[in-house]
């Protein structure tokens, strides 16, 4: 009937709008409580990091509590460890740097010289004291300069947020994440006893599949960063770069973020190369990056993530644009994985809604698992994996425990 279709459409439209006015509302309410969700983030992170070792301790009769301790004890190590390890060089570079300052300003300084008479421009003219103040004295220009100070006050206090939102994060991240991980059967229990009965198994599927794909992006991608990072520090010294643990310990910080990595490294490494006056290094340094950012996308990633949601380079430049645009450096760091979480959830109803497959072509649809070398499945075969976030064989009831209800 004409009026069935009328009414069926106008529910659809309200409930478009609804929805569009829920999410502008929970937009504003995040924003006034914005302080929280990076260490909530973080927390959630370090969950999906030692989950699997948590459960490891479990399978081993070692009780959750002293498994999820243990597990907090062995990463902190590991992350002093490293620490101890790095800050020697680390620090002996950084002090190379600040005594090598001046010689690459004038490095600079000649090279913007050289470049300027190459354009036929004199650069030498407008470096000299009498042209600054000039520069100087002009009201346009000192309109700009308050400006630009307006803007460094106004910087200022977006750095004391930041360093203050940092201590948060390193004081609440890592007790977040130890509640969690002891009370993660209750929240799975009680996360799909919200659920209408009917939906249970299914909602439980899907958040499986959620967090198993959440799980391998941070411990991949994490794992991924170290071995970005090892690889550009041992290249760049290969080839006798300055600096070369500093641009390696950048490169893989920053590939924590897809992409980022590798090109902010290869460039810094080859200013560093040129100001050094060395082309064939900084041509060397551009190759090198070029091979890991080669390798780590078409081998480490393959081989580390088992479990990917195939998410197109389009697609993720756009979700770190708008993550950054709405959230900075937050949104930036889980617009990926939000991403990846919101194309199962939208993609299994969609297949199983529309077009009538099953869950589990849905989920084949949606994720790529790589299955790993023979020896290593023989292993997985003996010690199935049960690292996923949420496992609805061991929260559903049993047709026998019905029964007896």
């Amino acid at each position: 009937m004409p009026s069935d279709r009328l009414r069926q459409a106008a529910l659809i439209v309200w409930i478009a709008v609804g929805t569009v006015a829920l999410a502008y509302v929970a937009l504003i309410v995040a924003g006034s409580v914005r302080i929280i969700w990076l260490p909530i983030a973080f927390a959630a992170g370090i969950v999906f990091l030692l989950e699997p070792a948590v459960e490891a301790f479990e399978r081993l009769r070692i009780p959750r509590i002293a498994g999820t301790i243990l597990s907090f004890l062995i990463l902190a190590a590991l992350v002093v460890a490293s620490i101890a390890l790095v800050y020697p060089p680390v620090q002996q570079q950084a002090i190379e740097l600040g005594q090598q300052l001046p010689e690459l300003y004038l490095e600079v300084i000649n090279w913007l010289r050289d470049a300027g008479a190459r354009l036929g421009l004199d650069v030498e003219a407008l470096l000299t004291q009498e042209a600054i103040e000039d520069w100087l004295n002009d009201p346009a220009n000192q309109e700009t300069i308050q400006n630009l100070l307006l803007g460094f006050g106004a910087g200022a206090g977006q750095v004391i947020r930041g360093v203050t939102e940092a201590i948060v994060v390193i004081a609440l991240a890592p007790v977040l994440a130890l509640y969690i991980l002891i009370d993660l059967d209750k929240f799975k229990k009680s996360s799909l006893g919200l659920t209408p009965p009917r939906h249970q198994e299914e909602v439980g599927h899907v958040a499986g599949q959620v967090g198993t794909a959440l799980g391998s992006f941070v411990r991949g991608q994490l794992l991924v960063a170290v071995i970005v990072g090892v690889a550009s520090s041992f290249g760049m010294w290969l080839i006798d770069l300055p600096f070369w643990l500093l641009i390696g310990i950048l490169a893989g910080f920053l590939n924590l973020i897809p992409f980022l990595g590798p090109i902010v490294g290869g460039a810094l490494a080859v200013l560093v190369a040129l100001l050094n006056g060395d082309p064939v290094q900084a041509i060397w340094a551009l190759v090198i990056f070029v091979l890991i950012q080669q390798i780590d996308n078409h081998l480490i990633t393959p081989m580390i993530q088992r479990a990917r949601v195939n998410l197109s380079p389009l697609v993720i430049v756009l979700a770190l644009v708008i993550g950054g645009a709405v959230a900075g450096l937050l949104g930036i760091l889980v617009a990926v994985p939000l991403t990846a979480a919101l194309r199962i959830v939208v993609g299994h109803l969609w297949r199983t809604r529309v077009l009538g497959q099953s869950w589990q072509e849905a989920s084949e649809a949606m994720i790529e698992i790589t299955e790993p070398p023979e020896r290593l499945a023989r292993i997985s075969r003996k010690n199935p994996d049960q690292s996923r976030l949420f496992d609805t064989q061991e929260i559903l009831p049993t047709d026998e425990e019905e029964g007896d209800s």
